[in-house]
C-alpha cells in the first residue's frame, strides 16, 4: 500500500478543463514504478477511449460497460431516426449541437467516477479513476477548431483527401 500511496501522492491535480498536466504514458511510467505486476495490468486494461474494464473493481466495470451500451443506444436511434432509450446516461446530455453534447457527457463522466473514488484513498480504484480522468482532461484539452476542421473536411470531401496524400 506504501508504494500506492507514494503514486497517488505524487501526482499532479485533476481540473477537467485544464490542459493535461501528465501525459498518460508518463503516468504510465510512474505507475509501473510503484504497482505490482498485476496492478499494472489491470490499470493497463482499463480505458475509457476504448471503452475497455474487463476488471475485478466493478463499479467501473459496469460504468464504463454502460457507457459504452449507451453510446451504442445513441447511435443507433440516431441511424433509426428514433429517441435512444440510455440505461445509464441522462437523457438531456444527448442533445445539441455534437461540441457541446461531447463536453456535457465528459462532465457528466468526470462527476461519476468522482463518485465512485470517494472513501477509496490510496487503493487500486483511485488510481484507476485518476488514469480515466486523466484520459477524459486530455480528450476535453484535444477538442481544437482548426483540426476539428480538418476532420470535418476530410467526411464531406472524401476525394480531396486522396489528392493531397
Amino acid at each position: 500500500m506504501s508504494n500506492m500511496v507514494y503514486l497517488m501522492t505524487s501526482l499532479p491535480s485533476l481540473s477537467l478543463g485544464q490542459v493535461p498536466p501528465i501525459t498518460i504514458d508518463d503516468f504510465y511510467n510512474d505507475a509501473k514504478k510503484q504497482l505490482s505486476a498485476k496492478h499494472f495490468q489491470v490499470l493497463q486494461s482499463v480505458d475509457m477511449q476504448k471503452m475497455n474494464a474487463n476488471i475485478g473493481i466493478k463499479s467501473i466495470a459496469s460504468f464504463i460497460n454502460d457507457v459504452k451500451e449507451d453510446f451504442s443506444e445513441v447511435r443507433q436511434a440516431k441511424a433509426q431516426n428514433r429517441v435512444a432509450k440510455t440505461n445509464r446516461l441522462p437523457q438531456k446530455l444527448i442533445a445539441g449541437n455534437p461540441l457541446e453534447r461531447e463536453k456535457n457527457i465528459l462532465q457528466w463522466q468526470w462527476e461519476e467516477l468522482g463518485d465512485m473514488e470517494v472513501g477509496k484513498t490510496f487503493t487500486l480504484t483511485e488510481v484507476l479513476v485518476y488514469k480515466l480522468k486523466l484520459q477524459l482532461v486530455t480528450r476535453l484539452h484535444s477538442f481544437n477548431k482548426a483540426n476539428g476542421a480538418k476532420v470535418l473536411a476530410k467526411v464531406v470531401n472524401p476525394g480531396n483527401n486522396k489528392e493531397n496524400k
